[in-house]
Protein backbone atom coordinates (compact mmCIF):
# COMPACT_ATOMS: atom_id res chain seq x y z
CA UNK A 1 0.00 0.00 0.00
CA UNK A 2 2.58 2.45 1.07
CA UNK A 3 3.65 2.71 -2.59
CA UNK A 4 1.65 5.62 -2.83
CA UNK A 5 3.29 7.25 0.47
CA UNK A 6 7.08 5.90 0.48
CA UNK A 7 7.41 7.42 -3.12
CA UNK A 8 6.59 10.81 -2.58
CA UNK A 9 9.00 11.06 0.43
CA UNK A 10 10.73 13.56 -0.79
CA UNK A 11 8.02 16.57 -1.71
CA UNK A 12 8.49 18.16 1.83
CA UNK A 13 12.34 18.58 -0.06
CA UNK A 14 12.05 22.71 -0.09
CA UNK A 15 11.98 22.33 3.90
CA UNK A 16 14.61 19.74 4.02
CA UNK A 17 16.51 21.57 6.33
CA UNK A 18 14.22 22.63 8.93
CA UNK A 19 12.65 19.14 8.76
CA UNK A 20 15.79 17.14 9.23
CA UNK A 21 16.15 19.53 12.27
CA UNK A 22 12.79 18.91 13.82
CA UNK A 23 12.02 15.09 12.41
CA UNK A 24 15.73 13.45 13.14
CA UNK A 25 17.79 16.02 14.80
CA UNK A 26 15.82 17.21 18.04
CA UNK A 27 14.43 14.07 18.88
CA UNK A 28 17.95 12.11 19.01
CA UNK A 29 19.18 15.33 20.84
CA UNK A 30 16.93 14.19 23.22
CA UNK A 31 17.09 10.41 23.24
CA UNK A 32 20.47 10.87 24.03
CA UNK A 33 20.58 12.69 26.88
CA UNK A 34 18.25 11.02 28.54
CA UNK A 35 20.60 7.67 27.88
CA UNK A 36 23.26 9.75 29.08
CA UNK A 37 20.81 10.70 32.29
CA UNK A 38 20.13 7.12 32.93
CA UNK A 39 23.41 5.96 32.58
CA UNK A 40 24.61 8.10 35.33
CA UNK A 41 21.43 7.52 37.43
CA UNK A 42 22.06 4.03 37.30
CA UNK A 43 25.99 4.16 38.35
CA UNK A 44 25.05 5.93 41.64
CA UNK A 45 26.15 9.01 40.40
CA UNK A 46 25.01 12.17 42.10
CA UNK A 47 24.60 15.44 39.87
CA UNK A 48 27.09 17.17 42.33
CA UNK A 49 30.11 14.56 42.10
CA UNK A 50 29.22 14.77 38.01
CA UNK A 51 29.79 18.07 38.15
CA UNK A 52 33.06 18.40 40.59
CA UNK A 53 34.37 15.51 37.56
CA UNK A 54 33.46 17.52 34.81
CA UNK A 55 35.24 20.69 35.91
CA UNK A 56 38.14 18.54 37.10
CA UNK A 57 38.90 17.31 33.23
CA UNK A 58 41.24 18.76 30.84
CA UNK A 59 40.01 20.79 28.04
CA UNK A 60 41.34 17.56 25.81
CA UNK A 61 38.81 15.23 27.10
CA UNK A 62 36.05 17.49 27.70
CA UNK A 63 36.37 18.24 23.87
CA UNK A 64 36.49 14.59 23.34
CA UNK A 65 33.47 13.70 25.03
CA UNK A 66 31.66 16.55 23.95
CA UNK A 67 32.64 15.63 20.27
CA UNK A 68 31.45 11.82 20.85
CA UNK A 69 27.92 12.68 22.13
CA UNK A 70 27.57 14.84 19.32
CA UNK A 71 28.71 12.20 16.89
CA UNK A 72 26.39 9.71 18.36
CA UNK A 73 23.72 12.30 18.28
CA UNK A 74 23.97 12.85 14.65
CA UNK A 75 24.79 9.36 14.10
CA UNK A 76 21.11 8.58 15.33
CA UNK A 77 19.64 11.22 13.49
CA UNK A 78 21.28 9.98 10.05
CA UNK A 79 20.11 6.78 10.62
CA UNK A 80 16.24 7.79 11.50
CA UNK A 81 16.27 10.34 8.48
CA UNK A 82 17.60 7.59 6.04
CA UNK A 83 14.72 5.03 7.83
CA UNK A 84 11.87 6.92 7.40
CA UNK A 85 10.41 5.08 4.88
CA UNK A 86 10.77 1.57 6.51
CA UNK A 87 9.20 2.89 9.84
CA UNK A 88 6.18 4.12 7.98
CA UNK A 89 5.95 0.66 6.12
CA UNK A 90 6.41 -1.01 9.73
CA UNK A 91 3.69 1.52 11.14
CA UNK A 92 1.33 0.49 8.59
CA UNK A 93 1.85 -3.35 9.58
CA UNK A 94 4.04 -4.27 6.87
CA UNK A 95 5.83 -6.80 9.08
CA UNK A 96 7.17 -9.23 6.55
CA UNK A 97 6.04 -12.92 6.09
CA UNK A 98 6.42 -14.66 9.36
CA UNK A 99 4.98 -11.55 11.62
CA UNK A 100 2.48 -11.49 9.27
CA UNK A 101 1.33 -14.72 9.53
CA UNK A 102 0.82 -14.46 13.96
CA UNK A 103 1.03 -10.79 14.79
CA UNK A 104 -0.26 -8.87 11.49
CA UNK A 105 -3.22 -11.97 11.32
CA UNK A 106 -4.14 -10.81 15.26
CA UNK A 107 -4.43 -7.01 14.41
CA UNK A 108 -6.21 -8.24 10.95
CA UNK A 109 -8.64 -9.98 12.87
CA UNK A 110 -9.03 -7.41 15.62
CA UNK A 111 -9.52 -4.38 13.58
CA UNK A 112 -12.03 -6.33 11.24
CA UNK A 113 -14.22 -6.55 14.48
CA UNK A 114 -13.52 -2.55 14.78
CA UNK A 115 -14.66 -2.13 11.31
CA UNK A 116 -17.81 -4.35 11.12
CA UNK A 117 -18.83 -2.61 14.67
CA UNK A 118 -17.93 1.12 13.07
CA UNK A 119 -20.74 3.36 11.73
CA UNK A 120 -20.57 3.73 7.66
CA UNK A 121 -19.31 7.79 8.34
CA UNK A 122 -16.67 7.65 10.55
CA UNK A 123 -15.46 4.30 9.17
CA UNK A 124 -14.75 5.49 5.79
CA UNK A 125 -11.71 7.72 6.65
CA UNK A 126 -10.96 5.10 9.30
CA UNK A 127 -10.79 1.84 7.63
CA UNK A 128 -11.05 0.30 3.93
CA UNK A 129 -14.71 -0.57 1.98
CA UNK A 130 -16.60 -3.21 3.94
CA UNK A 131 -16.85 -4.94 0.49
CA UNK A 132 -12.98 -5.18 0.75
CA UNK A 133 -12.05 -6.72 4.03
CA UNK A 134 -8.61 -7.97 2.66
CA UNK A 135 -7.63 -4.47 2.65
CA UNK A 136 -7.66 -4.27 6.11
CA UNK A 137 -4.34 -3.97 8.11
CA UNK A 138 -3.06 -4.88 11.23
CA UNK A 139 -2.64 -1.61 12.61
CA UNK A 140 -4.58 1.05 12.71
CA UNK A 141 -1.94 4.08 10.73
CA UNK A 142 -2.09 1.44 8.18
CA UNK A 143 -5.91 1.17 7.65
CA UNK A 144 -6.09 4.72 7.53
CA UNK A 145 -3.51 5.51 4.73
CA UNK A 146 -5.14 2.46 2.69
CA UNK A 147 -9.00 4.23 3.16
CA UNK A 148 -6.96 7.12 1.98
CA UNK A 149 -5.18 5.32 -0.78
CA UNK A 150 -8.74 3.50 -2.08
CA UNK A 151 -10.70 6.94 -2.45
CA UNK A 152 -9.86 7.72 -5.78
CA UNK A 153 -10.04 4.09 -7.10
CA UNK A 154 -13.61 4.08 -5.40
CA UNK A 155 -14.79 7.58 -6.72
CA UNK A 156 -13.38 7.98 -10.29
CA UNK A 157 -11.56 4.47 -11.18
CA UNK A 158 -7.95 5.97 -10.52
CA UNK A 159 -5.18 3.80 -9.42
CA UNK A 160 -3.55 6.37 -6.68
CA UNK A 161 0.01 4.38 -6.22
CA UNK A 162 0.17 5.32 -10.23
CA UNK A 163 -1.44 8.48 -10.70
CA UNK A 164 -0.11 10.25 -7.32
CA UNK A 165 3.61 11.06 -8.70
CA UNK A 166 1.90 12.35 -11.64
CA UNK A 167 -0.77 14.21 -9.80
CA UNK A 168 1.48 15.81 -7.39
CA UNK A 169 3.22 18.57 -9.13
CA UNK A 170 0.20 19.91 -10.87
CA UNK A 171 -1.08 20.73 -7.49
CA UNK A 172 -1.43 24.29 -6.53
CA UNK A 173 1.56 25.73 -4.05
CA UNK A 174 -0.99 25.67 -1.28
CA UNK A 175 -2.38 22.65 -1.09
CA UNK A 176 1.04 20.57 -1.68
CA UNK A 177 2.25 22.82 1.64
CA UNK A 178 -0.77 21.62 3.28
CA UNK A 179 0.96 17.95 2.20
CA UNK A 180 4.08 18.41 3.08
CA UNK A 181 3.57 20.12 6.30
CA UNK A 182 0.81 16.91 7.30
CA UNK A 183 3.39 14.50 6.03
CA UNK A 184 6.38 16.11 8.47
CA UNK A 185 4.13 16.26 11.27
CA UNK A 186 3.23 11.99 10.33
CA UNK A 187 6.79 11.37 10.18
CA UNK A 188 8.18 13.21 13.38
CA UNK A 189 5.61 11.66 15.23
CA UNK A 190 6.51 8.27 14.27
CA UNK A 191 10.13 9.20 14.65
CA UNK A 192 9.40 10.30 18.49
CA UNK A 193 7.33 7.04 18.92
CA UNK A 194 10.11 4.68 17.58
CA UNK A 195 12.78 6.38 20.46
CA UNK A 196 10.44 6.16 23.23
CA UNK A 197 10.41 2.52 22.65
CA UNK A 198 14.07 2.19 22.31
CA UNK A 199 14.48 4.40 25.43
CA UNK A 200 12.28 2.04 27.04
CA UNK A 201 14.12 -0.71 26.44
CA UNK A 202 17.62 0.37 26.33
CA UNK A 203 16.96 2.53 29.44
CA UNK A 204 15.54 -0.27 31.35
CA UNK A 205 18.41 -2.49 30.29
CA UNK A 206 20.92 0.17 31.56
CA UNK A 207 19.00 0.42 34.87
CA UNK A 208 18.59 -3.67 35.51
CA UNK A 209 22.41 -4.01 34.34
CA UNK A 210 24.01 -1.24 36.59
CA UNK A 211 21.72 -1.97 39.41
CA UNK A 212 20.25 1.76 39.76
CA UNK A 213 17.67 2.91 42.12
CA UNK A 214 14.44 0.40 42.28
CA UNK A 215 12.52 2.73 40.56
CA UNK A 216 14.79 3.60 37.80
CA UNK A 217 13.79 0.25 35.76
CA UNK A 218 9.83 0.86 35.95
CA UNK A 219 10.15 4.80 35.20
CA UNK A 220 12.28 4.05 31.70
CA UNK A 221 9.86 1.36 31.11
CA UNK A 222 6.56 2.64 31.73
CA UNK A 223 7.40 6.52 30.57
CA UNK A 224 8.92 5.07 27.36
CA UNK A 225 5.90 3.19 26.60
CA UNK A 226 4.07 6.22 27.32
CA UNK A 227 5.53 8.07 25.25
CA UNK A 228 5.37 6.09 22.47
CA UNK A 229 1.64 5.44 23.23
CA UNK A 230 1.15 9.35 22.98
CA UNK A 231 3.34 10.02 19.90
CA UNK A 232 0.92 7.02 17.89
CA UNK A 233 -2.05 8.16 19.01
CA UNK A 234 -0.46 11.64 17.85
CA UNK A 235 0.53 9.93 14.33
CA UNK A 236 -3.00 8.72 13.97
CA UNK A 237 -4.26 12.55 13.87
CA UNK A 238 -1.50 12.99 11.37
CA UNK A 239 -2.71 10.54 9.04
CA UNK A 240 -6.28 11.29 9.00
CA UNK A 241 -5.05 15.25 8.22
CA UNK A 242 -2.42 13.72 5.70
CA UNK A 243 -5.27 11.55 4.22
CA UNK A 244 -7.86 14.19 3.65
CA UNK A 245 -5.98 16.34 1.77
CA UNK A 246 -5.05 13.49 -0.61
CA UNK A 247 -8.54 13.03 -1.21
CA UNK A 248 -9.36 16.71 -1.57
CA UNK A 249 -6.03 16.77 -4.14
CA UNK A 250 -7.71 13.67 -6.27
CA UNK A 251 -11.56 15.52 -6.31
CA UNK A 252 -10.29 19.01 -6.78
CA UNK A 253 -7.37 18.28 -9.51
CA UNK A 254 -7.85 15.33 -11.21
CA UNK A 255 -8.90 17.04 -14.42
CA UNK A 256 -6.06 19.47 -14.46
CA UNK A 257 -3.94 15.58 -15.04
CA UNK A 258 -6.17 14.96 -18.11
CA UNK A 259 -5.59 18.20 -19.51
CA UNK A 260 -2.14 17.81 -18.88
CA UNK A 261 -2.37 14.35 -20.76
CA UNK A 262 -3.93 15.96 -23.44
CA UNK A 263 -7.51 14.34 -22.68
CA UNK A 264 -10.96 16.05 -22.62
CA UNK A 265 -13.08 16.49 -20.15
CA UNK A 266 -15.34 13.91 -20.31
CA UNK A 267 -19.58 14.64 -19.06
CA UNK A 268 -20.51 12.21 -16.72
CA UNK A 269 -18.51 9.99 -14.05
CA UNK A 270 -19.50 7.32 -15.66
CA UNK A 271 -17.48 7.98 -18.75
CA UNK A 272 -14.43 9.31 -16.68
CA UNK A 273 -14.22 6.37 -14.69
CA UNK A 274 -13.80 4.47 -17.98
CA UNK A 275 -11.23 6.92 -19.31
CA UNK A 276 -8.97 6.46 -15.65
CA UNK A 277 -9.28 2.95 -16.00
CA UNK A 278 -7.74 2.80 -19.60
CA UNK A 279 -4.98 5.45 -19.02
CA UNK A 280 -4.13 3.14 -15.49
CA UNK A 281 -4.06 0.27 -17.78
CA UNK A 282 -1.80 1.93 -20.45
CA UNK A 283 0.82 2.96 -17.67
CA UNK A 284 0.46 -0.56 -15.60
CA UNK A 285 0.70 -2.77 -18.38
CA UNK A 286 1.83 -1.00 -21.65
CA UNK A 287 -2.07 -1.43 -23.19
CA UNK A 288 -2.95 1.13 -25.39
CA UNK A 289 -5.91 3.19 -24.53
CA UNK A 290 -8.48 2.50 -27.23
CA UNK A 291 -8.13 -1.49 -26.40
CA UNK A 292 -11.26 -2.95 -24.38
CA UNK A 293 -11.28 -2.84 -20.63
CA UNK A 294 -11.48 -5.92 -18.91
CA UNK A 295 -14.52 -6.21 -16.31
CA UNK A 296 -13.70 -5.52 -13.11
CA UNK A 297 -12.81 -8.36 -10.89
CA UNK A 298 -15.29 -8.78 -8.32
CA UNK A 299 -13.58 -7.79 -4.52
CA UNK A 300 -12.26 -10.60 -2.83
CA UNK A 301 -13.54 -12.05 0.30
CA UNK A 302 -11.13 -12.88 2.95
CA UNK A 303 -11.20 -16.47 4.46
CA UNK A 304 -12.72 -16.64 7.81
CA UNK A 305 -13.79 -12.81 8.08
CA UNK A 306 -15.54 -12.65 12.14
CA UNK A 307 -18.62 -11.74 13.25
CA UNK A 308 -19.35 -8.20 15.00
CA UNK A 309 -20.49 -10.70 17.59
CA UNK A 310 -18.12 -12.53 18.27
CA UNK A 311 -16.75 -10.65 21.35
CA UNK A 312 -14.75 -7.65 22.00
CA UNK A 313 -11.44 -7.48 19.83
CA UNK A 314 -7.71 -6.10 21.88
CA UNK A 315 -5.24 -3.74 19.81
CA UNK A 316 -2.15 -4.20 19.36
CA UNK A 317 -1.56 -1.06 21.57
CA UNK A 318 -3.58 -2.36 24.23
CA UNK A 319 -1.39 -5.79 24.16
CA UNK A 320 2.04 -3.53 23.98
CA UNK A 321 0.54 -1.52 26.70
CA UNK A 322 -0.53 -4.88 28.85
CA UNK A 323 3.36 -6.13 27.84
CA UNK A 324 5.26 -3.04 29.11
CA UNK A 325 2.84 -2.47 32.48
CA UNK A 326 3.57 -6.52 33.18
CA UNK A 327 7.29 -6.83 32.25
CA UNK A 328 7.85 -3.08 34.16
CA UNK A 329 6.33 -4.62 37.30
CA UNK A 330 7.84 -8.07 37.31
CA UNK A 331 11.77 -5.80 36.63
CA UNK A 332 10.35 -3.26 40.22
CA UNK A 333 9.33 -6.80 42.07
CA UNK A 334 13.13 -8.29 40.48
CA UNK A 335 14.74 -5.30 41.98
CA UNK A 336 13.09 -4.73 45.20
CA UNK A 337 13.87 -8.56 46.21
Amino acid sequence: MSGMFTATLGEAAQFAGRRFVRVALLPSLVFCSLLACVALVAGGQRPGAVLATWTSLPVEARALLVGGFLTAVLLVSALLDSAQSALLRCAEGYWGRIADRSLGRFGRRCHLLRMLRCDDGPAQHLYPPRSRPHEVRPTRLGNILKAAELYPQLRYGIDAVLVWPRLFPLLPDGLRGALATARAELTALLVRAALSCAFAVLGAGCAAARGGPPALLPCCLWGGALLAWASYRGALNAALVYGQHVRVAFDLHRTDLLEALGEERHPGPDAERERWKRICLFWHRGIPTDHEVPPAESPRTAPGVPDARTGPGISLTQLGLAVAAVAGLVGALTLHV
